[in-house]
């Protein structure tokens, strides 16, 4: 039934295409006319009037934004797949942070509410048929980055950068998210989260019983010395056969094969899928660095360090063999902690990516992208789009650093953590777009299964799935 409800929606979205979506045509009822509103003329800022605190006419902030003073009592509704409904209020943070957003809706007259509308598997039909059929039921979605490619092309998108109440140049907009949704001139997605990912989790006990000092990898990567000789050595140090019956019992490493390969060409300034400057995206696993990577990355699984996948395990089974004590380390995304901690007898840590001779340490982010549909008018999204931008201001108080932080502190037993390794991961330097999300029909996992089996090598797996994914990277191209 679900298969045949992708296929009718999908058709629909290809029989739409050669227009712009007359189906949504209609427009979107927008709060109350009475409203007022400014824009700050071109040539310089209007101040607010004096002794007045962003209250009353004629107010524009000192970016030129295009600002409200009264929303009339709309409400903006957010829709992803996965928030509860209970407000957690359970720290001074979350408080205050739930109290300044009382305080804005009271001042703008709006409201913003945020629910799950659908399962992460069903959310990008949920929004295609939806904005499809001209009547969304919410009003800025959540998508997941790899479902965001077809929608895209096939204009169902409000193209962000027409929107005059936000700057999206701002701090705390995501500018992997910017730069990955930027397509033929116009910004199609956003979002003000900037989630650390993929990085090393390294447990404490089992490095100190190994003759490693416990924090030893946080120093190394503070002094720029973590780097894949050295996590070589912490492999052979690692990988132990501790009762000498010729079995390894503890393994230097275990980890998701999407992730580890993907780091690993990273580290060495590769990727799988990269954008050219006329905006194309590229086969990237045809440069050397590439293959290097990858060679190197086989090397570790051939000299014993990386634990196999047991037979008929499910995809997540190296989070349990980490909790257990069965490696040391595993390349993970951050998220993965909420499996473990708490659970885990063991303290662990974690630190980035170690860096190749010719690269640096970095992580490849992968977020989740919010978009508005394309079939509101533009009067009703420069108002969305002004509540929302007030919605995700940094909190009073606060700034953007302790922001995010409050969220992590409490998940990791080392507040180096998060003030060391989870810093550097959020730091744009450090930070490698994930083009290949955008390229339908294509995954890390076509390359890297095979690959981390020994069922081939880098360079046969790459002949083999090269004809194809050269053939989608052009479809993705519109070629």
């Amino acid at each position: 039934m679900r298969l045949t409800k992708k296929i009718v929606a999908m058709s629909l979205v290809a029989a739409m295409t050669a227009s712009t979506l007359t189906a949504c045509g209609e427009e979107k009822d927008t709060p109350a006319p009475d409203n007022q509103e400014t824009q700050a003329p071109d040539s310089e800022t209007t101040e607010a009037p004096s002794g007045e605190d962003g209250e009353g006419e004629g107010v524009v902030d000192s970016g030129n934004k295009k600002r409200y003073d009264d929303l009339g009592g709309m409400e903006i509704k957010v829709g992803d797949f996965y928030t509860s409904p209970e407000e957690d209020l359970s720290t001074q943070y979350a408080e205050d942070t739930y109290n300044y957003r009382q305080e804005i809706f009271e001042k703008y007259n709006f409201t913003v509410t945020r629910e799950k509308i659908s399962s992460f598997t069903d959310m990008a039909e949920t929004f295609t048929t939806e904005v499809i059929s001209g009547n969304p039921s919410v009003d800025i979605w959540y998508l997941y980055q790899d479902t965001v490619n077809e929608p895209l092309k096939n204009n169902l998108f409000y193209d962000l950068s027409k929107v005059k109440t936000v700057d999206f140049n701002e701090e705390k907009w995501n500018k992997q998210i910017k730069d990955l949704m930027t397509y033929n001139g116009g910004i199609y997605g956003m979002s003000s989260e900037l989630e650390p990912r993929a990085c090393i989790f390294f447990n404490k006990r089992i490095l100190e019983e190994a003759g490693i000092p416990r924090d030893e990898p946080y120093e190394l990567q503070a002094s720029g010395q973590w780097t894949w000789e050295k996590f070589e050595e912490y492999c052979a140090k690692l990988t132990q056969d501790v009762d000498n019956d010729g079995v390894t019992d503890i393994y230097a490493m275990a980890s998701f094969s999407k992730d580890y390969f993907k780091l690993a060409a990273a580290s060495n300034g590769a990727q799988f899928v990269s954008k050219d400057e006329n905006g194309k995206y590229v086969n990237a696993t045809k440069s050397q660095n590439f293959l290097d990577a990858a060679n190197w990355a086989v090397s570790l699984i051939e000299k014993g360090y990386i634990q196999p996948k047991p037979e008929d395990a499910a995809w997540d089974w190296f989070i349990t063999a980490f909790r257990d004590g069965e490696c040391a380390m595993q390349t993970a995304e951050a998220y993965t902690v909420s499996s473990f901690s708490g659970s885990m007898d063991d303290e662990f840590g974690i630190v980035m990516f170690p860096a190749s001779p010719n690269g640096k340490m970095v992580t490849v982010p992968f977020d989740n992208v919010l978009v508005v549909p394309s079939c509101y008018d533009d009067e009703y999204v420069e108002k969305i789009m002004f509540g929302y931008d007030l919605y995700t201001e940094c909190t009073p108080g606060y700034t953007i650093d302790e922001s995010w932080k409050q969220r992590y502190y409490p998940q990791f037993p080392d507040t180096r953590d998060v003030d060391e390794t989870l810093v550097l991961m959020r730091e744009d330097e450090h930070r490698v777009v994930d083009y290949q999300s955008m390229i339908a029909k294509t995954d890390y996992g076509d390359f890297t299964y095979s690959v981390q089996a020994l069922a081939a090598t880098p360079a046969e797996q790459l002949e083999k799935i090269t004809p194809e994914w050269d053939s989608y990277i052009k479809q993705a191209n519109g070629e």
